[in-house]
């Protein structure tokens, strides 16, 4: 075969294929999402689709500590604790998430905790807890999420010299950041320990 016509056909089949791939492309059957396409797409999902109940291992969130108007409350099941209802009379709030071991404070008085939703912990897709500090103006927090979740507002809990609750305080979702990387708030808030509630999404 002459080169002329070799080459022609090369480039007639090059073509061809470059056209099929953008129609295959054009169809949303590809994405030309980099990070989807190397393989390093978020995968922590945005809700979850579950009923509350027992959890399988006997594990619970139980209230851990108690003190006058705050609380600690524990995860001391193998899986995550998602949508936790804490109440305490005519008051509640929902502590978004719950991975295992992990404790949270809530601003409530003698609280019992409702029926939970557990998950695996691979199926949160690599979430890991929001954490926060209070720092000179304001308050720090540290997120190493692959996404921006969203801000429930925080607790934060106060203890006296002897290492027991005293007291706490709610900070509002606009003064809690659940965004990826470290932000500090010009929040004004005292010492304490601070717990973000950071929620998979907006429900």
């Amino acid at each position: 075969m002459p080169r002329l016509t070799r080459d022609r056909v090369v480039a007639v089949l090059a073509a061809v294929v470059v056209l099929g791939l953008l129609g295959f492309i054009g169809r949303g059957r590809v994405s030309l999402d980099t990070s989807t396409l190397l393989g390093g797409g978020c995968t922590i999902p945005q809700r979850i689709a579950a009923v509350p109940g027992p959890a399988p291992d006997g594990g619970s969130v139980r209230v851990a500590e108690q003190g006058p108007g705050a609380a600690v409350v524990e995860n001391t099941s193998t899986l995550a604790a998602y949508r936790i209802p804490v109440t305490s009379g005519s008051r509640s709030v929902e502590v978004p998430l719950l991975t295992p071991g992990q404790r949270i404070g809530v601003v409530l008085d003698q609280p019992a905790v409702g029926p939970v939703i557990w998950l695996a912990p691979e199926s949160l897709g690599g979430f890991t807890p929001v954490t926060a500090d209070v720092v000179p103006g304001g308050v720090r927090y540290r997120s190493g999420n692959c996404r921006a979740l969203t801000s429930r507002g925080a607790a934060v809990l106060f203890r006296g010299p002897d290492g027991r609750i005293t007291g706490g305080e709610q900070l509002p979702p606009g003064d809690v950041s659940c965004t990826p990387g470290e932000k500090v708030l010009p929040v004004a808030v005292r010492a304490g320990a601070v717990s973000p509630y950071c929620a998979l999404g907006t429900e």
